[in-house]
């Protein structure tokens, strides 16, 4: 995958707020030597190669220029006013192109991370059966009436049995996300509601809903596909499949 700095109309964006970002800098810091100067004791801020051409253009040889030096710094201050909008609005835009190519790489990554969730879906189903198989052979050897000291292989977030332990958790996550994303992809599905307020029906109908629906639906866990026919049209709903993205996090 092709690097984002690669990408000419983000460098762009980049190298121009880079510069606003260094003339802001360098204004700020011109800012602070003209504030100093001003702040300094007149003797400090004598320049007698300035006094001398005034006197040769006819001017009082004034021992110090404040009027210059506050006309020097309300000029910085114009630049600092015009910049600081500026860098905010380039800030703007860079973000702009990063979000537009970001999405443009999502989508095209979305058939291998779906690939790779299917393997996080398939290990885990693994672990399950792995499990269970060990757990077999010790209930085995009590169930012949023996002692059984083989030490278990346990661990409680792994306990597939426990709907809420972590690993149940994650399995059933993986699995509503694999599902949803297959489902967005396709064409219209029966799904049944499993809860009210989804805006497609109430829970226990059964709806054809459109692939995006389908997906936003069953993602959220509000609902499963089933091969039962549709009891009843479903109702227009607001909210689209990419809802799933953002309720998840």
């Amino acid at each position: 995958m092709q690097a984002i700095i690669k990408n000419t109309r983000y460098t762009e964006a980049q190298n121009t707020l880079a510069e606003l970002s260094a003339a802001f800098n360098a204004a700020t810091a011109e800012e602070s030597r003209l504030l100093g100067l001003l702040a300094a004791p007149a003797a400090a801020s004598f320049d007698p190669l300035a006094a001398g051409l005034r006197l040769l253009r006819g001017e009082a040889a004034q021992r110090t220029d404040n009027t210059g030096l506050n006309r020097e710094l309300a000029q910085v201050r114009e630049r600092l006013d015009v910049l600081r909008p500026a860098i905010e609005q380039q800030r703007a835009a860079v973000a702009a192109v990063q979000s537009e190519l970001s999405a443009a790489v999502n989508a095209q990554a979305q058939p291998a991370h779906t690939k790779a969730a299917q393997g996080v879906v398939d290990a885990l189903e693994g672990l399950r059966a792995a499990l269970a198989a060990e757990a077999a052979v010790r209930a085995g050897i009590e169930a012949a009436g023996y002692r059984c000291s083989l030490e278990a292989v346990a661990e409680p977030e792994l306990n597939f049995a426990d709907t809420q332990s972590a690993a149940s958790r994650l399995l059933r996550d993986v699995t509503r996300r694999v599902e949803a994303q297959r489902l967005r992809a396709g064409g219209p599905v029966n799904v049944r509601l499993l809860v009210d307020g989804t805006g497609f029906g109430d829970g226990g109908d059964v709806v054809k809903l459109a692939g995006p629906d389908a997906a936003h639906v069953v993602g959220l866990g509000h609902g499963e596909q089933t091969q039962a026919k549709s009891s009843k049209s479903p109702r227009p709903l607001a909210a689209t499949a990419d809802a799933i993205l953002s309720s998840e996090g």
